[in-house]
């Protein structure tokens, strides 16, 4: 193809300095051989530097898949005595965009609640935050109950995680959302001796009636991931 191109540039130049055109020609010819020079240019770049595109692509790669590398016992560390929980509870959102910051603004200034963000962990969907990106929420950091469901004695003993997006109405969660969820939901209930059958979704809750988190959610999904998890982890045991 360079070839090609090279030997079109070259027939153009030395028919253009070989006969006389009319001016308006001239002009057209003159534009012809720049955009002809310009393509050259591009190819050949790319043939000797194509590590610039490579580069690029990478950098994007790397920075959805660092979100999957959070150090959860770092992430998950407080500095007070944890709480005794028993449950985890799967929410969404209910909006397209969103972040711990601007659900805890919400919550505090306009629901006056005390404590402000209502969930204990809030999953990214590239919004507002990264795509898969786990979020700790002030009331896990203080280990407080949350306020993610209308049943009081439920927000004493369980673990709240909201991923941002709509699953009722129009999204479904990212790959990198489901991806953070299972790493999450594995750990606490490993840390904690959360059972599978205690992992429920926000409409299981014994309250005023709920959708979330929404019809497009992967319940069955995330619980069949979790179990593929357990079964890896218990063959790895027996091994042992």
């Amino acid at each position: 193809m360079y070839r090609k191109i090279f030997s079109i540039l070259t027939r153009n130049l030395i028919g253009f300095g070989n006969r006389a055109v009319h001016p308006s020609e001239g002009i057209i010819q003159c534009l012809s051989l720049t955009m002809i020079i310009i393509a050259s240019g591009l190819c050949i770049s790319l043939l000797f530097f194509p590590g610039a595109k490579v580069k690029w692509a990478n950098r994007h790669v790397t920075f959805d898949k660092s979100f999957h590398a959070q150090n959860l016992d770092h992430l998950c560390n407080t500095d007070v005595n944890h709480r005794p929980w028993e449950y985890i509870v799967i929410h969404h959102s209910a909006t397209t965009k969103g972040n711990a910051a601007r659900f805890d603004y919400y919550h505090r200034e306009k629901r006056k609640w005390e404590h402000g963000l209502a969930y204990h962990f809030v999953i990214g969907n590239g919004s507002f935050s990264g795509d898969g990106e786990i979020e700790v929420g002030n009331r896990w950091k203080r280990q407080i109950h949350g306020a993610h469901t209308a049943n009081a004695a439920c927000n004493r003993v369980a673990i709240g995680i909201c991923l941002v997006g709509d699953f009722e109405n129009s999204d479904i969660p990212t790959e990198n959302q489901i991806e953070s969820l299972v790493r999450l939901i594995q750990y606490l209930s490993r840390k904690y001796s959360i059972p599978s059958s205690n992992i429920l979704q926000h409409k299981q809750i014994h309250q005023k009636c709920t959708a979330c988190p929404g019809k497009n959610f992967p319940f069955a999904e995330i619980k069949t991931r979790l179990l593929q998890i357990a079964s890896k982890r218990n063959d790895l045991i027996q091994e042992l």
